[in-house]
């Protein structure tokens, strides 16, 4: 009887604030160690950051024997939205991890479209060359005297 008064006692006065510092410390550990955004993940990193979504860049070079080639994903998410939609692009910006910068390579170099990558890509493999699409993520920083721009992780490879 008494651990059920103490039990109800803590869902209606306690529970609440213990799930919302949950939320807060999750959501700061993330960005202090997967690279989220700290607009997104339910924290309040926001108010404090000028670290948002469209501020956040992808670098994108296509390298092959004998040339490296600079992308923006910007401009081919406004040019070849059916190789990369908006959405795709500002959840991989967003929360960049390993994992889906692998994924977005891949899916930028088997495209089957007349988009500057597959073009570039199609060119090397007639040419019995090895091409290797390398995608980086950075954001905006302000250390107290400039604004400018880190990487979020190290650079990852993708092959075909």
């Amino acid at each position: 009887m008494i651990l059920k008064q103490s039990l109800q006692k803590f869902l209606k006065t306690g529970f609440i604030p213990l799930l919302l510092t949950t939320v807060a410390l999750r959501q700061i550990i993330l960005v202090h160690t997967a690279g989220l955004s700290p607009w997104h993940g339910g924290g309040f990193g926001m108010f404090a950051s000028i670290d948002r979504d469209e501020r956040r860049v992808v670098t994108t070079q296509l390298m092959d024997c004998s040339q490296t080639w600079d992308f923006s994903l910007l401009n081919m998410v406004a040019d070849f939205p059916e190789v990369l939609s908006d959405d795709v692009y500002t959840h991989v910006s967003t929360f960049p991890t390993e994992a889906e910068l692998r994924r977005l390579g891949q899916q930028l170099l088997s495209a089957d479209s007349q988009s500057p990558i597959a073009e570039l890509h199609g060119a090397s493999r007639a040419a019995n060359c090895e091409s290797e699409l390398q995608l980086q993520p950075w954001r905006l920083v302000y250390d107290g005297e400039s604004i400018a721009y880190e990487p979020l992780t190290e650079a990852v490879r993708v092959q075909p």
